[in-house]
């Protein structure tokens, strides 16, 4: 039991409205995803550009696209851990550094392994940033908005993306597509500095470190002054677990059948997604479209991703999250079918590909604010970098294998039927999550870690 100096910093947050502290680590974390969003989807957009420049086939662009990836896989794998042991603010402001540098670093390449090698770099920080963002904001997020806010911050890569697509096209008219990158890395590193001094450290992080009391009652003056006395103490009902074991938590027996299915369903998302990211510019030129009119149709998609990927999170706070991303995989796999029965023209296409954007994005940041709730504090980091690493595997198997069917001859048409399929088996991943794994009340660590077998 709390004695009476002691306050828990959950009730106090839950109890009232979004202070102007919160909102600012709400914005910041935006502003984190946007320019993730813009970086990650740089490659897709300088790609027809690149192509001609270079004169290489499409097909040998995939090892570009698929370390790039795979930096971001092993960013977010390896990212989680060291954020729930050194804190989310350090991760995230270390790699929003590491990204931009890489990423103008990838302006001087002069051949695809190159630019292979430094997309890899960047996407280590690219991986990094974006599920200890979203950690940092549902930790100082009161409960009733915590999808919500979890989602406005992860519409900001969407965002990023469509804005992304129109300053490509502009930057690469007038100098070239190595000014796309040059861009995509002085704006993190300049972003960097302003965190280092804006961004503060998550409350509930710090709650479980006792030599971190000050600053925790820092913070709490200007979230909730009114309840500052002498002698109060600010904890939280989380329980900090050793620095070792935490995976295994995530995938012992309390955890085990929600992880597999979020890892299931964000793998046939990702998969989905960066297949359409990496190579919907090349496909929609291919199909007869201009330079222009392709980077547009691909811009549309990312504005359907940013209205997506903030009506989710309403949506999830008023009805059960699970048959929310349920429905949202089977608009998807309806908007891949419309788009191949449709014909091809510019209008038709872009509210298509807009449709499709707001599905997937839907899914990929509704898939994060079901882990963030999934997990408790402890682990939240962890499980929800494993699962956005899981995920990124997804990602690199999507690029790979759509630059195996255009290199075999497969159209446009074949291509968005095919991604029926994933979407078919992220609703059945997700359904058995609510049949089985709807949500756990948090045991103690030692029995979450306990594993596969036995009580």
């Amino acid at each position: 039991m709390k004695s009476e100096s002691e306050i828990d910093i959950k009730t106090v947050l839950d109890s009232r409205p979004l202070s102007r502290f919160q909102i600012r680590v709400v914005l910041l974390g935006l502003l984190v995803l946007m320019l993730d969003g813009l970086d990650t989807t740089s490659v897709g957009f300088i790609a027809p550009a690149l192509v001609d420049d270079w004169k290489i086939a499409p097909g040998e662009l995939s090892p570009v696209f698929m370390s790039g990836l795979f930096g971001l896989a092993i960013g977010a794998l390896t990212a989680g851990p060291i954020g729930d042991r050194l804190g989310r603010k350090t991760v995230v402001v270390s790699s929003v550094f590491l990204f931009g540098f890489f990423s103008l670093a990838s302006a001087f390449s002069t051949d695809l392994w190159t630019l292979a090698l430094l997309r890899f770099l960047t996407g280590l920080g690219l991986g990094a940033s974006m599920p200890n963002t979203a950690t940092l904001v549902a930790e100082f997020a009161p409960a009733k908005h915590r999808n919500l806010l979890i989602t406005f911050v992860y519409s900001g890569f969407a965002i990023g993306g469509g804005i992304g697509g129109v300053v490509s096209n502009y930057l690469i008219e007038v100098s070239g597509w190595r000014a796309v990158l040059v861009a995509g890395g002085v704006l993190p590193i300049a972003f960097g500095i302003v965190m280092l001094f804006a961004l503060p450290e998550s409350i509930r992080f710090l709650a479980t470190r006792p030599d971190k009391k000050s600053m925790v009652k820092n913070i709490m003056r200007k979230i909730a002054p009114d309840v500052m006395r002498e002698g109060v103490t600010f904890v939280s009902d989380d329980i900090r677990n050793s620095d070792k074991g935490k995976v295994a938590i995530i995938v012992g027996r309390q955890y085990v059948v929600g992880t597999l299915c979020l890892w299931s369903g964000v793998f046939a998302t990702l998969f989905t997604l960066y297949l359409i990211n990496s190579w919907l510019p090349l496909m929609i030129k291919d199909s007869g479209m201009s330079l222009r009119d392709a980077s547009l149709v691909a811009t549309f998609g990312q504005v359907g991703g940013a209205l997506g990927s903030l009506a989710v999170g309403w949506f999830m706070d008023r009805n059960s999250p699970h048959k929310v991303l349920a429905a949202t995989h089977l608009a998807a796999g309806l908007c891949a079918l419309a788009i191949c029965a449709t014909e091809r023209t510019f209008v038709t296409t872009s509210v298509l590909v807009a449709l499709m954007g707001y599905c997937m994005n839907s899914l990929n940041v509704g898939y994060v604010a079901l882990a963030a709730r999934f997990y408790p504090t402890s682990v939240r980091a962890t499980g929800t970098s494993w699962e956005q690493g899981i995920g990124r595997f997804g990602a690199i198997t999507g690029a790979a294998i759509g630059g195996v069917l255009l290199s075999t001859g497969w159209s446009f048409n074949a291509v968005f039927a095919a991604l029926c399929v994933p979407m078919a088996l992220g609703m059945i991943a997700i359904s058995i999550k609510s049949l089985f794994a709807a949500g756990h009340a948090h045991l103690p660590i030692d029995n979450a870690a306990a594993g596969f077998v036995g009580e």
